[in-house]
């Protein structure tokens, strides 16, 4: 079931400068580096779905952002939980597919997903970048006995400057809810495992 894919007071305020534009989220989550914020909002068949934004900043510029996403050896490092990741050729070179697997424990399912990315440079110098990605079909990654596959997923990674050569990141996703588990007990894992995920992705961007 994990797998359901302290501070001084100047550091304090900087981080509420930072996170300032949180519109209507709510912040179920924060350390001295990321804010993990989450809304629910209407969905395409009628019902709720829930909405996670990320925001961090990292010593990194956008191409290393990219090569990350792009890098299937380091791609398990990052994704908790995952037992598989896996890229594949698009239709140019900004856009790619992108395979996860998770781990699940016994007896339910493994789950996966297969999403289609698409790079934006956003400006002519290249400081700044938007990565969307939705969920797709591609006949290389067919769904696996005993794996569920993970639909209705959509988002985005946005890339601009930041204070002393920096850059902030924004990530945002939403997904079809399961069913199969309540709230009260799939709320934790989902906020604990993409503060975990966020957190190594930048450590890894900034080595």
């Amino acid at each position: 079931m994990q797998s359901l894919p302290v501070l001084l007071i100047s550091s304090v305020m900087c981080i509420s400068s930072l996170f300032s534009d949180t519109s209507d989220f709510k912040l179920v989550k924060q350390d001295n580096a990321i804010a993990l914020y989450e809304r629910w909002i209407p969905g395409a068949a009628g019902e709720n779905v829930r909405e996670i934004k990320a925001v961090f900043v990292v010593k990194a510029a956008v191409p290393a952002v990219v090569g990350l996403f792009k890098n299937q050896a380091r791609g398990m490092e990052w994704n908790t939980n995952a037992s598989d990741y896996k890229i594949a050729a698009a239709s140019d070179l900004q856009h790619w597919i992108t395979y996860i697997k998770y781990d699940i424990p016994w007896p339910m399912d493994d789950q996966d997903c297969c999403l289609l990315y698409q790079y934006h440079e956003l400006g002519a110098e290249g400081r700044a970048a938007e990565i969307i990605f939705e969920s797709t079909d591609d006949g290389r990654f067919p769904v696996g006995s005993k794996t569920t596959r993970i639909t209705g997923t959509r988002g985005k990674w946005i890339m601009e400057p930041a204070a002393r050569g920096q850059m902030k990141i924004t990530y945002m996703v939403t997904t079809d809810r399961s069913r199969k588990i309540p709230r009260w007990v799939s709320d934790p894992i989902i906020h604990d495992n993409l503060f975990r995920t966020m957190t190594k992705f930048k450590s890894l961007l900034e080595k």
